[in-house]
């Protein structure tokens, strides 16, 4: 076991991680030092792992008949993911491109996004086309999870029936029974222990498919503004849709989403098996996500994001957030005005409002530990008009 220790000093604008100190932006609000342990495996790194086969790279694939009567379009999805994979891997073959990251013999955890209305959760077009595509390469079903950290969100957007045959749908918050053995869905032995805010339980655990059961994992987040972290991409789905007992990080006005989202996704299981990320911002939301329970706030971006770069990702999905808001006269995503500041129903009201000062920041902060490219003059983003 590999265990970290990180010390965020939010006033000073520092995060030291053993002997090194990594100077992060200035916070406009003073919290109290957060110490955050982080016990986890040691995984050798390889040419996969964070930031992966491409960083720096990001593929927008966009097209116009991706939803049609107000459903998603299987169709232009099969287009848009055989579109978008061959031109972030440089490959003239579909099946190429997926080989160049996974084999017959991987079991292949899919981490999709559940949460929020039917709307803003990942869609099940995406899911099945990228169930296809391994199968394309020789992946079976049983090989294949389809996961999140809440069962009943997997079970009201319908995925257990939807998902072809043979694939293995699970909660984290469930438990199972493999080969005799009856086990809860997180390992008691990986986990991130930091006291936020005086809370009783200080330890969040990660998932076992991620730490034991899956050997890769395909990112499949949604393209949200998030109240407490600004977005919810590919690094908070991936930290805190793998980890329990993280709603801690943030309270009242405050968050401690960074530094902890980029903390918890340098845990060897995440950065060594997280080997590909598609953005689902087909619906998008620009304000009171990740739930976007009024629909005002959702749009029809019609887009796919991909990438191996995590940060580089989110990066642009931060950009495409932030164009939104300007458009629509909403804050900025960076906004410290009180003024703004809300509780939930003013936030789900209006977009002038929001529960939490919230911090993008944890974007930087992962690159900044070696997870991706945040510099947007570094970041290859590429817009392909699928149709």
């Amino acid at each position: 076991m590999d265990r970290r220790t990180f010390v965020y000093q939010a006033a000073l604008g520092t995060l030291s991680v053993g002997l090194v100190k990594l100077q992060l932006h200035a916070a406009d609000f003073t919290l109290k030092d957060l110490r955050v342990d982080l016990q986890a495996p040691e995984v050798p790194l390889t040419r996969l792992s964070m930031p992966g086969l491409f960083p720096g790279r990001v593929v927008e694939a966009s097209h116009s008949r991706s939803i049609v009567n107000r459903h998603v379009s299987q169709p232009a999805v099969r287009e848009m993911v055989e579109r978008g994979m061959k031109a972030l891997t440089g490959e003239s073959a579909a099946k190429d491109a997926w080989a160049r990251f996974f084999e017959p013999s991987d079991v292949v955890a899919l981490k999709v996004n559940p949460s929020g209305t039917p709307l803003t959760t990942t869609s099940m077009p995406l899911v099945r086309e990228v169930i296809l595509a391994l199968n394309a390469i020789g992946v079976p079903n049983r090989n294949i999870i389809v996961y999140d950290r809440n069962s009943d969100q997997l079970q009201v957007n319908g995925y257990h029936a939807l998902v072809p045959p043979g694939v293995r749908v699970a909660g984290l918050d469930e438990r199972w029974t493999i080969k005799g053995e009856t086990r809860t869905g997180y390992d008691r032995d990986v986990y991130c222990e930091m006291d936020c805010f005086g809370e009783r339980e200080t330890r969040s655990y990660l998932g076992r498919i991620i730490s034991s059961d899956a050997n890769k994992i395909i990112n499949l987040p949604t393209l949200k503004e998030h109240n407490a972290s600004g977005v919810t991409g590919c690094l908070k789905n991936l930290a805190y849709g793998n980890f329990n007992n993280v709603d801690r990080t943030h309270a009242n006005t405050k968050t401690y989403t960074d530094p902890v989202i980029a903390i918890m996704c340098t845990a060897g299981p995440i950065r060594s098996k997280a080997v590909l990320n598609i953005m689902d911002g087909i619906r998008a939301v620009y304000h009171s996500g990740p739930f976007a329970w009024n629909p005002e706030f959702v749009w029809e971006a019609k887009t796919l994001l991909f990438g191996t770069d995590p940060v580089a990702v989110d990066r642009i999905e931060l950009e495409i957030v932030e164009k939104k808001r300007r458009e629509v006269g909403a804050p900025s995503l960076w906004d410290r005005n009180p003024a703004n500041l809300g509780n939930t129903a003013d936030m789900q009201r209006t977009a002038h409002k929001n529960r939490f000062y919230r911090e993008p920041g944890h974007i930087k902060t992962a690159s900044e530990l070696g997870l991706g490219t945040w510099d947007l003059e570094r970041i290859d983003h590429q817009r392909l008009h699928v149709g």
